[in-house]
């Protein structure tokens, strides 16, 4: 989740966003150990399995063509990068001060 926060003081503009960090494990005595990573009680972990197998996912005719859309406007070059959302919310944040 992403946040853009303007305060009461001028200048006072922050961007937060929820972090993700990837970390390497493997499965010792069916518990999953981070490699040199120490994490605190409570972590909130989310665990992908690498299984070497391909995904198989299943789409309806609507969702391949939404798909396929997707994949033109971004060969044509007509996505916007996040670089440029950012700067428009910077804009944003600055006119409503």
């Amino acid at each position: 989740m992403r946040r853009l926060h303007v305060g009461s003081e001028p200048g006072d503009l922050r961007y937060a966003t929820d972090v993700s960090r990837l970390y390497s494990a493997r499965v010792r005595g069916s518990v999953v150990v981070p490699d040199g990573v120490t994490l605190p009680d409570g972590a909130l972990v989310t665990i992908a399995v690498n299984d070497g197998r391909d995904a198989e996912v299943e789409l309806t005719p609507e969702e391949l063509a939404e798909l396929d859309d997707a994949i033109a406007d971004a060969d044509r070059s007509e996505s916007v990068s996040s670089a440029v959302v950012l700067a428009e919310l910077d804009q944003i944040a600055r006119a409503s001060r």
